[in-house]
Parts: structure tokens; sequence; C-alpha cells
């Protein structure tokens, strides 16, 4: 019985210290990550712009709709500021078209400069200009944009600002505050820049249009809720959905998780919209630039504004600008420059479908949990299993948390962080494998001091990168046997002299037994001239068979090659001739305290040997038994007879490798068959084969023992 895996302490650490310095590895990642948590917060963005990138938001169908003042409507209307008719033009065109609701993302902090109702009164001071019959008032462009406001959903901006310059309009929506919010967490100012006092008064919302990018500059999230001097101000997005659904109030309600405050939901009408704890809305990009956009220059042609009527009825209207020389373009995880007009464009569309994108409050226990369980599976896994095997389990493991984020924010809006987890796969296999490495260099230390003195240095290679696959002490074992001798080497040696051949033998020994070992063979022994390998042992390899009778064709080729090369320079250099056989036998250490050796013994090493010398008067090179032939798929082979061999009452079946023709071989192996089934006319078959082919060895054996009067497969060896 072979011992048991576990044999000593020394054993058991060799499992035990991968496993403790990969489980350390893993808890002081975790431990990092919550002292230092910034490094890990870039990682956790980086993975969610990806997502985002890889799969964008379907254009949504909800009816929102952004007036652009771009490059070519500045072009046509003159730099900005436009004088505030203008401005009232493209209101009053957006309302004539029917849209519901109107939110400007500017402010009109000044009064227009523009009007004549204070250029000409300037104009006469400065310059002494003298106007005659002049309209008394004088026309106030400012009080033409308070008229397109008056005329109803129009959203009006301001900008939140840590400075008082002047209170809030009036009329900002009002909040209703469901169960207790002290909303610590909402961003406070203490003012905003608003617009003159005549068009917040004519306004029917304001909302705050300001947008608040991560430590990178990004911008992911837009914040919902400001204290502006004191008083709960909506965005502009938030705004414009009021005003879109006529209601009067906001209805705000913090979400818990025992007393720690998750965040928020504000109710508008019967739409939902969820908060984080800071008032922000988590934004589902969809591809840059694919809210439906309306150039602003169209709408102020008088010939072009009612083809847009479809696009802008029972729409909510952001009016903005993406000109460069303005400034409002913002990077986000799409594009580096999204217009910010566009930002709560898709803020309304997410509050209008419903398809938010969320982070659930359990989602970073979880991702600590899953970090804690991969990492220390993988690093078990780098302990116990080979290194191929641990490898393949590390790289298999390290994207599952992509694969689980990656379904979750596809095919459900959440948002899970794959790099901790993914992080801990790879560093519990990390420190796992490292220590492991160094037991292992030392075990493979001690493995080639205690072997190199009995087993091949190759072999002793592969043992030390595994040692637990060496079995010490005899076990009983499938093997399969390889023997070759060298013919006519003793003559040759007497003829030669020994010393002149020693160089010439080293030569031939050395191709030998690298080309054994080459396949995974051991080699058992070398005797004079004869080499004896086998394989299945130490090492398990299932193939065996398959591996010895690819080894013996590649044996015999070199072999063929070195004679005819010593042969061109005089040598007179035999043939080899090499025996395979499948069987058990019991392989192990042998041998005493002071001198022992690795070997096998049993009947089917003899039968491998006997096979060898056989050859000689099959007149063949390679002599194979049929329990390894049964085992080999990929060769085709050509039965040579049975051999009765001595003290066996049961004959061997042996074949040679095949190199005949796809025909020849189809006769030869149809009378051979019908010959061991006692056809008379098989005789004269093999005759005609043979006649057809003399040089043929297999066949000259059969055709003298015709000859001789032996007609049956049954040979003597």
């Amino acid at each position: 019985m072979s011992e048991p895996l576990i044999r000593s302490p020394r054993t058991l650490k060799r499992w035990t210290a991968p496993c403790f310095a990969g489980a350390g590895a893993i808890v002081a990642l975790l431990m990092l990550a919550a002292a230092l948590p910034a490094p890990f917060a870039r990682l956790e963005n980086f993975a969610a712009d990806t997502l985002q990138r890889l799969s964008p938001r379907e254009p949504s169908a909800a009816p929102v709709v952004v007036v652009d003042i771009d490059e070519e409507s500045l072009s046509r209307h003159g730099q900005w500021p436009w004088p505030r008719t203008v401005v009232a033009d493209l209101v009053t065109a957006l309302q004539d078209l029917g849209a519901s609701a109107i939110a400007l993302d500017m402010v009109f902090a000044e009064p227009d400069r523009t009007s004549p109702s204070r250029l000409i009164p300037e104009w006469a001071q400065r310059f002494g200009f003298q106007a005659s019959a002049m309209p008394s008032p004088l026309p106030n462009h400012d009080a033409v944009l308070a008229e397109a406001f008056a005329r109803g959903r129009v959203v009006a901006g301001l900008a939140p600002i840590d400075d008082v310059r002047v209170g809030l309009p009036e009329r900002v929506a009002a909040f209703a505050v469901i169960g207790s919010a002290n909303f610590e967490q909402i961003p406070h100012f203490k003012g905003a820049v608003v617009n003159v006092p005549v068009l917040d008064a004519a306004a029917d919302g304001h909302g705050s249009f300001s947008i608040k990018a991560g430590t990178d500059e990004i911008t992911r999230r837009l914040p919902m809720l400001a204290f502006v001097g004191g008083r709960l101000v909506p965005s502009l997005a938030l705004e414009a959905l009021r005003v879109l659904q006529d209601e009067d109030t906001f209805k705000v309600r913090a979400e818990r998780v025992g007393e720690t405050l998750t965040g928020y939901t504000v109710r508008v009408g019967d739409i939902d919209v969820p908060l984080d704890a800071d008032g922000s809305l988590r934004l589902r990009f969809p591809a840059p630039r694919s809210s439906r956009t309306v150039s602003a220059w169209r709408l102020l042609d008088s010939d072009r504004c009612a083809e847009l009527r479809d696009e802008v009825k029972g729409a909510a209207v952001f009016v903005g600008t993406s000109a460069v020389g303005l400034s409002d373009l913002r990077p986000t995880p799409m594009t580096p420059f999204e217009p910010g007009v566009d930002l709560h464009a898709i803020a309304l569309e997410q509050a209008l479908t419903g398809k938010h994108l969320v982070r659930p409050v359990w989602a970073s226990g979880a991702e600590r949990s899953t970090a804690l369980l991969l990492g220390l599976a993988v690093a078990l896994a780098g302990a116990l299993t080979p290194f191929g095997a641990a490898a393949l389990m590390a790289a298999s493991t390290i994207v599952v948390p992509s694969l689980i984020a990656w379904a979750a924010f596809t095919r459900a809006d959440l948002l899970f962080d794959p790099t901790l987890p993914s992080l801990s796969v790879a560093v519990g296999f990390a420190g796992a494998i490292l220590v492991r490495y160094a037991g292992t260099e030392r075990a493979s230390r001690r493995l080639r001091a205690a072997f190199t003195h009995y087993l091949s240095p190759d072999l002793v290679a592969a043992l030390a990168s595994d040692p637990a696959r060496l079995k010490l002490g005899g076990e009983s074992r499938e093997m399969t046997f390889l023997f070759t001798d060298l013919e006519g080497f003793t003559a040759m040696t007497e003829a030669a002299g020994a010393e002149a051949l020693v160089q010439l033998l080293n030569d031939y020994l050395d191709g030998m037994c690298s080309i054994a070992m080459e396949h995974g063979g051991t080699v058992d022994k070398i005797v004079g001239d004869a080499v004896h390998v086998m394989f299945n042992a130490p090492l398990d390899q299932p193939d065996h068979p398959e591996r010895a009778v690819r080894c013996a064709l590649a044996l015999d080729s070199f072999a063929e090659a070195f004679k005819l090369r010593q042969r061109a320079a005089g040598i007179a250099f035999g043939i080899t001739r090499i025996g395979v056989n499948t069987g058990m036998a019991v392989v192990g250490n042998f041998g005493g305290s002071r001198r022992f050796d690795y070997t096998a013994h049993g009947d089917a090493i003899n039968t491998a040997a006997r096979l060898e010398a056989a050859n000689k008067t099959l007149g063949t090179r390679i002599c194979i038994a049929r329990t390894t032939v049964e085992r080999v798929s990929t060769h085709v082979f050509r039965p040579v007879g049975t051999l009765m061999l001595k003290g066996k009452s049961v004959g061997v079946d042996v074949f040679e490798p095949s190199t005949q023709p796809t025909g020849a071989l189809a006769n030869y192996l149809d009378a051979f068959g019908r010959m061991v089934a006692g056809d008379a006319g098989a005789l004269q078959d093999l005759l005609s084969l043979h006649a057809a082919d003399p040089n043929d060895p297999i066949l000259a054996l059969h055709a003298r023992r015709i000859r001789a009067g032996e007609c049956d497969a049954l040979m003597a060896a």
C-alpha cells in the first residue's frame, strides 16, 4: 500500500503556509481599502466608467429636447450674450410650438445693456446724442423677455455660490419633507446668482444648474437638491419635471438603514427620483450627444420653425449651449466635451423613464464579502493544486466579479464595483504562490541532493517541481517498458579497440537517452550499449503506451541516421533493435541503506527484453506486444505473428509499426488473417506478396516459414 500524502508536520506546513500567506495578503488589502479609500475609489470610478462606455443607455423616447445655442447659431445671430429680445423670440417660438416646459440653462443676472431704455440715455450723456420723437417709455429688452416668460411654463436658472448677493426668488417651489430629515450631506450655499427681478417674477419655476464634478474633474452625478440661504432648492431638471407635471410641491423622504442615511427619494407627481445621500443623481449615460437636439437658429428662422412642431410639442425643452467659447463643456465617462445642458436633459430622461443607475446600500458589504471569499478560494487553490490548475482557476475567478458587475449593470441598472474582488483574487493567488514557490524551491534542493545519484537529472527536475507525486516504496502499477540493443557492438569493440569506441558509444547513448526523456520515459538502466526505459513511473502517465511507441519510432529514426553516418565514416556500426511491452510491474526503491536503485520488476519487463531479442529472428527493428498496440490509436501496426516465449504456455502477439502503402497493408492484413484462420489459400497469397516485395523482412520471414512447412503464425522465440 502506498504511503499517505501528508506524512509529517513539515508536509502539513507546506500546505498551510501558502494558505495563511494568501489569507494575510487579502486581509491586508481589505484593511488598506478601508484606511486609504481614495486609490480604490479611483479604481471603482474607472470600472463604472468602463461599464458606461461599453453599454450606453439606449436612446430614450421621453419627451425631452435640447435647444443648442451652437457655433452656427452664434455665427447667424451674433456673439453671446444675445439681446434679450432674441432670447424672447426663442422662448416664444418654443411656446408657440407647444413646449410643455422650457428650462433655461443660463442666468440673466444684469439688465440688458442693449435695451434702448439704457442705451439712449447713455449715448446722450456720453456722446451728446439728441433723440427726437422717441416713444416714452423707451423699449426695455428685459421687459420683453419677461413678457415671454409670463406666457408660462418657463423655468429660470440660478447658480448657487458661497457668497451672499441677493436672496432667492419668492416663487421657488416648496418642499414637503416626509419623516425626519436634516439634509446634513446636501450641499449648502450662502447665496446664488439669480436673474434680474422682472424675469424671476415672471418665471413659473426656478432651478439650480450647478454641476459638480468628481475629484478627477469627471461628471458622473448631477446635484438635484441644494440648500441656498437656508432654503431647499431643486435642480433645473427637477424643477422642469415639476412644471411638466403641473405640480406645486416636491415631496422628499429620507431613506435610512437603521440610523444611517443612505439617500433620498423625491416624488414629483407620481414619479419617484432616487438620490444619493448628498442629494445627487447617478447619471446613466447614453451615447454622447444622443439626446434629441435642435439648433437654436432653426427656431429663430421663421421659415424653418414650423418644421419643429412634432419634436417640440409636449416636450420639456432645455436651452443651453455647446459652443466652445461659452465654457459649458464638461468631461463625462462618455466624452471629454459634454455640453452642460445635455446633463440636465439626461437627468430628466432618467426621471421620466425610471431607468436609474442604482448602487444598492448593501453593495459595499457584498463586494468586501465577495473579495474575501473569492480571494481565499484562490489562495487555497494556489496552496493545494498544481500551479497550472491554480493559475487557470485564478484567471477564471478574477473575471467573475466583472461578469457579475456587467450583468447587473446591463440587465438591472445596478452598479457594483468589481475591482476590489478582482484585486483580492490577484493578491490571494500571488501570496499563496510566492510562499509555495519558496517552499518548493527548498524541497527541490533537498530532493535533488537525495536523488540525483540514482535518477536522471531530468526526472529529478520533474519530481522537484511536484514532490508529492513521488511515492516512495514499492507499488504495483501498469507500465510500458522499452528495451534497446545494438547489434554487433561487442565484435566491433574487439576489432577497433574499446578506447577508440568510447566517444562513439557516449554520443550514441546520449542521443538515445535524450530522446527517451523527451518522451517522458525514465531511463532505468544502461547496460553496455543497451538502454532500458520505463513509462508511467514514478510520474503518472495515462498515455504511457502511446508515449512508448512514439519514443520507439524516434529512437529507431535516430539510430538509423547515426548508423549511416558512422558507416559513411568507415565504421561498421550495427542496427538498433527495440522491444516494447505493456503490463503490470512492481516499481520502487530496491536495495539497502548504502546502495539503492529506483527500478521495476516483473514479467512484463522480461517480455519486453525478449521482444527486443526477437527482432533478430523476425528480421524487424521494432517489435511491439499486443498489450501495447491495443492502447495506441494514432499509429498503424502490422501483425508479425505469435511468439511462444520460453517458459510460457500462452503466446505473445507481436507487431511492428507499419510504413506500407494502404493498399499493400490491406492485402497483407487479409492474407495474414486468413492464415491465422487456417485458410490454405492464404499461404500462396503471402508468397505472392513476398515475390512482389522481396525486400520486406516480414514477408521474407513468412515465405521462409511456409517453404519450411510452417503454415501458421506461431513462432518459437
